[in-house]
């Protein structure tokens, strides 16, 4: 039996939906929970990033079951050389100085209001950036790395 698009996507919205409500909710909670009690504000931020991360894993595996062998084959090998790619074009990326400089200055300007000034708030931001591009760089390398290895093993008519 097919299934309907609406019931693909109520099942979608299903799965986003209890991440989407933690995000919602620390958003609209954590600006009167930081003047209340700024203890409680900072372990309920912790609690809910944990909770994203575990249910990032859980949902990730749930997806997982239902690979076979060449999906599974073809994850293997984006991860195992999208993750080394994706660290090192950061690296190289980072060693050309107007890129260094131009981040340096957007932290700054983004912690301070000036971009010349550097505070522990800026160092901070530059380490949740740094973290953040190193991230995104990977993950766009691992989505190359797919593309490769199924167009390398014939696939191109149905790569993902």
């Amino acid at each position: 039996m097919k299934k309907s698009a609406m019931a693909r996507v109520g099942r979608t919205t299903l799965w986003i939906l209890p991440a989407v409500a933690v995000v919602v909710g620390l958003a609209v909670a954590m600006p009167w929970l930081k003047l209340q009690n700024p203890v409680i504000a900072k372990g309920l931020g912790i609690t809910g990033v944990v909770f994203l991360m575990g249910y990032s894993l859980y949902v990730t595996q749930r997806q997982q079951r239902r690979l076979d062998e060449v999906q599974v084959a073809m994850q293997g090998f984006a991860n195992s050389r999208g993750w080394i790619w994706g660290g090192m074009a950061t690296v190289l990326l980072l060693l050309v100085p107007p890129v260094m400089d131009g981040l340096v200055a957007f932290v700054n300007e983004f912690g301070t209001g000036s971009a010349g000034t550097t505070t522990a708030l800026s160092v901070r931001l530059a380490f949740f950036f740094g973290v953040s591009l190193v991230m995104m760089v990977q993950a766009l390398c691992v989505s190359v790395a797919a593309i490769v290895w199924w167009r390398r093993m014939g696939g191109a008519d149905d790569a993902p």
